[in-house]
């Protein structure tokens, strides 16, 4: 788990990474930490997308044989920035960062001092992450707390407090890219215990299909998505949610949807004002839920 942890922080800092060579004018947002958080080895890889003509083919074959994964992930990316932003500027106390891997929203956004940040990940990959943070900050921030956790073994609301999370905070829970990875327990587990905190905390996250899951042939233009992530006794995403249900789910750990962002809605915000030729997967969909 921790191995395959490592490797899903990895490609999505890569792809942070990379979005920095796009034009000023095309691009989402902007992560000058991504490189340096993936490692050296990485990094020297990731330095080759600064010149256009190796990048944009790149990209586009990405595009063809995994269509809108690319866009889909970008727009994520940017729509959690925007969430967080939102969330600072309303003077919000805490962020709870739950599976942070190499994220690096608590060292870029503006106002991210102003909050109680909490990175809750795999030991292995923070071990990993604390030194290259160091190196490029200097110092590892004083508003950031490190929460070394395994989600299927240990208890959230356990290692949150041993960490000085305040429950009474104003929060904002911040799940990306996680929840398709954990066992139904483990999420059942976490909706249960940002539901229990205080009235008006807010949880983004990302959560994957379960029918295509379940089902390769439902989206077959995605069939190598779902060989690499679904298949095998074991496969690297254990479930997902579903929308049609999804709101009677969440009602039943005190969460009220407050957004909801599909592949229309992302596109029409990020891509399509940025004159962007991609596309988004209709695969995944992000929600911001509020504790009631």
């Amino acid at each position: 788990m921790a191995l395959k942890a490592k490797q899903t922080a990895i490609g999505t800092a890569s792809l942070r990474a990379i979005e920095r060579y796009t034009p000023p004018t095309q691009r989402l947002f902007d992560d000058p930490l991504a490189k340096s958080l993936c490692g050296p080895i990485v990094g020297a890889y990731l330095s080759l997308f600064s010149i256009g003509w190796l990048r944009v083919p790149a990209l586009r074959i990405r595009e063809r044989l995994t269509p809108g994964v690319l866009g889909g992930l970008l727009c994520r990316f940017a729509y959690l920035d925007d969430v967080l932003s939102e969330a600072l500027a309303s003077g919000v106390e805490s962020v709870v960062l739950l599976g942070a891997g190499l994220d690096s929203r608590a060292y870029r956004i503006p106002g991210a001092e102003s909050a109680r940040f909490f990175e809750v990940d795999q030991p292995s990959l923070l071990e990993e992450k604390l030194p290259r943070l160091t190196r490029q900050l200097g110092a590892l921030p004083s508003h950031v707390q490190y929460v070394p956790m395994d989600f299927d073994s240990q208890d959230l609301g356990e290692e949150l407090t041993a960490a000085g999370y305040d429950c009474s905070s104003s929060t904002l829970f911040l799940w990306e890219g996680v929840s398709q990875y954990v066992t139904r327990e483990a999420l059942e587990a976490t909706l249960h215990y940002v539901g229990k905190t205080g009235r008006g905390n807010r949880l983004a996250f990302s959560y994957v299909l379960q029918s295509f899951i379940d089902d390769r042939s439902a989206y077959p233009e995605l069939d190598l998505l779902w060989r690499a992530c679904c298949k095998g006794e074991d496969p690297l995403w254990k479930g997902g949610l579903e929308r049609e249900s999804l709101e009677e789910t969440l009602a039943g750990f005190s969460l009220r949807i407050v957004e909801e962002m599909g592949r229309r809605e992302l596109e029409a915000r990020y891509l399509e004002p940025k004159g962007r030729s991609l596309t988004v997967f209709e695969i995944e969909r992000i929600v911001l839920a509020e504790v009631i």
